[in-house]
C-alpha cells in the first residue's frame, strides 16, 4: 500500500471504505465505484474510469460487471463469463484465464454503467452487449490484441 505523508493522492485502504459503499448498496442506493489495477482493461483504465454499482437485485449473466469479494478478502471487479448449476465464473477484460466458481456469496453488486475519459455508458446497450459479447469470444487472442491496442492507443 502507497503511503506518503502530506500527499493529497495518498492511499486509503479498501477495508476502509467499502463498508461505507456495501452498506449504500444495501440501502438501495448506486455507488460510483474507481478500480485499480489493469485487469479491466481496455475497457476500464484503473484509477482514471469508473463504475456505477447497484445492489445485485436480479440473476447475474454473461457480461455483467461484477464486484464481488474473493475468499481472501480481496475486492475485485470481473465481467461474468458464464453462470451453470457450479456458480459463477468470472474474468477481467485483460486476463485470459477464468476465476470460478463463485457463489452469490461473493457476489456484492453489479454495474449498470461506467464512466470512461469522462462519458457515461450503459451495459444496458445494444451497442456495449455486442462489443463484450465479441470481446468475450476473443478471450484466447486478448494478450496480442491488447499488446497492439496499447502500442496504438498508449491509454
Amino acid at each position: 500500500m502507497m503511503e506518503q505523508s502530506g500527499n493529497r493522492d495518498e492511499m486509503i485502504h479498501t477495508d476502509a471504505w467499502m463498508p461505507i459503499y456495501l452498506k449504500g448498496l444495501k440501502e438501495g442506493r448506486k455507488v460510483k465505484l474507481t478500480p485499480f489495477g489493469f485487469s479491466m482493461y481496455p475497457l476500464l483504465v484503473g484509477g482514471r474510469d469508473s463504475l456505477i454499482l447497484r445492489g445485485i437485485d436480479r440473476e447475474l449473466r454473461r457480461g455483467d460487471i461484477c464486484l464481488y469479494r474473493r475468499d481472501n478478502g480481496i475486492y475485485v471487479t470481473h465481467s461474468v463469463h458464464h453462470v451453470d448449476k457450479e456458480g459463477i465464473y468470472l474474468i477481467g477484460e485483460s486476463q485470459k484465464n477464468i476465476e470460478g466458481p463463485l457463489t452469490m456469496d461473493h457476489m456484492l453488486a453489479y454495474a449498470e454503467g461506467f464512466v470512461r475519459k469522462g462519458k457515461l455508458y450503459s451495459c444496458d446497450k445494444k451497442s456495449y452487449k455486442i462489443a463484450h459479447e465479441i470481446w468475450m469470444i476473443l478471450r484466447p487472442l486478448r494478450p496480442m490484441l491488447i499488446k497492439i491496442y496499447r502500442k496504438i492507443m498508449k491509454y
